[in-house]
């Protein structure tokens, strides 16, 4: 029994001292994990820390950013106002200076017609107060009275002609007669520019009838001076047309209402 009991007590003894370096170990081990661990936290403590202050950062960038893109927003609605207002000025002022030039050429027009009138009336005022000699006075008597009659009658015509030019915008400059037509040098004028053509009327003895008679629409167009009107006629005015007598009314019925309808083109 000693023996055993000897034998026990050195068996206890060994595991006791395992017991101890396994506990020693086991406390060496837990510390070091401990430590490992402590210092990996502390690590990301720190990351996390300039993670956050790196984004306050950015976050105030940003909030400084939508403070400006704000501003340069509300700029930006101020000038395409502002934009729009202009536009809108451009172009009534570009339809006041279209209509003004269209007066200037109108009155212009007018003011040539009126000046060859004069013209015409001052000469034949002078023929007829021009002093004959003696010995042919008597001759010249009925000369001075037709002379001044045919200016009343010249200054009456003007007078007709100013009114219809008046009333339709349309200016005869001249007329060339032909042995087989007659050209009209025709101007119309209007809200929307100019339009100069020929009008050229048949003899009528080659007519089966008065309405018959055949009228020739001859446009005058330039494409650099009615660039802005070739832009508003229609295609059949930019052409020769043929047409009779009868339908002279109509025809210029449209030339009118192409020259004095407001017509907005789009941009």
């Amino acid at each position: 029994l000693r023996r055993k009991l000897g034998d026990m007590t050195k068996k206890f003894e060994a595991l006791e001292v395992k017991y101890l370096n396994l506990k020693e170990v086991a406390m060496g081990d837990t510390e070091s994990n401990f430590e490992r661990l402590k210092n990996s936290t502390d690590e990301r403590e720190k990351d996390q820390a300039t993670i956050i202050a790196s984004l306050r950062k950015e976050l105030l960038a940003q909030k400084s950013l939508s403070a400006d893109s704000n501003t340069m927003r509300s700029r930006l609605q101020a000038l395409e106002s502002e934009n729009a207002r202009l536009t809108s000025e451009t172009k009534t002022l570009n339809s006041s200076l279209a209509a003004a030039q269209n007066e200037i050429k109108t009155l212009t027009t007018k003011l040539a017609a009126t000046r060859s009138a004069s013209a015409a009336v001052q000469s034949a005022d002078t023929v007829s107060g021009q002093k004959a000699p003696g010995s042919a006075l008597k001759g010249q008597r009925t000369i001075m009275v037709g002379s001044a009659e045919a200016a009343k009658e010249a200054q009456i015509k003007q007078l007709k002609e100013d009114l219809y030019s008046d009333l339709t915008g349309l200016i005869v400059r001249g007329v060339k007669r032909g042995e087989e037509e007659d050209v009209y040098d025709c101007i119309q004028t209007g809200r929307n520019g100019t339009l100069h053509f020929h009008l050229a009327v048949a003899d009528s003895e080659g007519a089966s009838s008065y309405d018959e008679v055949e009228f020739t629409y001859i446009p005058l167009l330039d494409e650099n001076r009615d660039r802005d009107l070739l832009d508003l006629l229609p295609d059949y005015l930019t052409e020769e047309i043929f047409f009779p007598r009868s339908s002279a009314a109509r025809f210029y019925a449209k030339i009118q209402d192409c020259m004095t309808k407001k017509i907005e083109l789009e941009d």
